[in-house]
C-alpha cells in the first residue's frame, strides 16, 4: 500500500538521539539511542555505542537503560 511506515507515537521514557547507558556483558555502556520501538507492551531501543568504532546494540530493554545525569 503505502510507501511510508505510520509513525506511532510510543510513550518512552527515553527518546531518539538521547545519550544513555545499559548494561551489557557485566559492563556499563554509553551510547546514543538510534531508534525506539513497541512490541507486545515493551520498549526496545537500538543504541549507537562507542567512540571511534561505534557498533549498534540492538533490541535493548526500556528497563535496562540508566538516563545520563
Amino acid at each position: 500500500m503505502g510507501l511510508f511506515k505510520k509513525k506511532v507515537k510510543i510513550d518512552s521514557k527515553f527518546k531518539k538521539d538521547e545519550f544513555v547507558a545499559f548494561h551489557m556483558d557485566k559492563e556499563l555502556k554509553h551510547g546514543v539511542i538510534k531508534s525506539v520501538r513497541k512490541e507486545n507492551d515493551i520498549i526496545y531501543y537500538d543504541i549507537n555505542v562507542g567512540g571511534e568504532a561505534t557498533w549498534l546494540a540492538k533490541n535493548i530493554e526500556e528497563k535496562d537503560i540508566l538516563k545520563i545525569k
